[in-house]
């Protein structure tokens, strides 16, 4: 039963993976952008006052180097500007008007995509499933912080020491 549930999670977890990042490409082509890009953009989007790479970084999940390339990048492609402040990672960063409008127009597909694949589950089942995701997610993390999978299983105890 347990290996069968956590099959059934690993498979699940990969295919919408799978199926996320296939919508992502199809949807952010036009616009030149990667779901990374995409992520600063609409990041910036809830922040109009501008956030500091260190605050996009924190947002969403990437570290600072990689931040301050794809802010080049939206540069570059004069979705985002930087305001200067005093030094380079204090600096603000805010969406162009060409960037909100990408922004508006990211956020619509987005929300497209979420009515078609969740339209017809009842709304306590989608506050039940992210409520449990969540817990699941921050479990995984604890798991991966905390233990020491080498205590917990070893081939030699099993299989003996004869594994060469």
């Amino acid at each position: 039963m347990e290996k069968d549930r956590f099959d059934t999670f690993s498979n699940c977890y990969m295919s919408a993976a799978k199926s996320i990042n296939k919508l992502k490409e199809k949807g952010m082509a036009p616009y030149g952008l990667s779901s990374i890009h995409t992520r600063c953009i609409r990041s910036l989007y809830e922040f109009p006052a501008g956030l500091t790479r260190m605050q996009i970084s924190k947002n969403c999940g990437v570290d600072k180097a990689q931040i301050s390339r794809i802010i080049g990048e939206l540069c570059e492609k004069g979705y985002v500007t930087e305001i200067s402040v005093k030094s380079g990672y204090k600096n603000k960063i805010e969406l162009t008007e060409k960037g909100r409008v990408v922004a508006i127009q990211i956020n619509e597909l987005i929300l497209k995509i979420n009515n078609f694949v969740s339209g017809d589950i009842p709304e306590e089942k989608i506050q039940i499933f992210y409520e449990v995701f969540e817990q699941i997610c921050e479990n995984l993390r604890n798991a991966e912080a905390e233990l020491d999978i080498s205590k917990l299983y070893t081939p030699e105890a099993t299989f003996g020491s004869n594994l060469n």
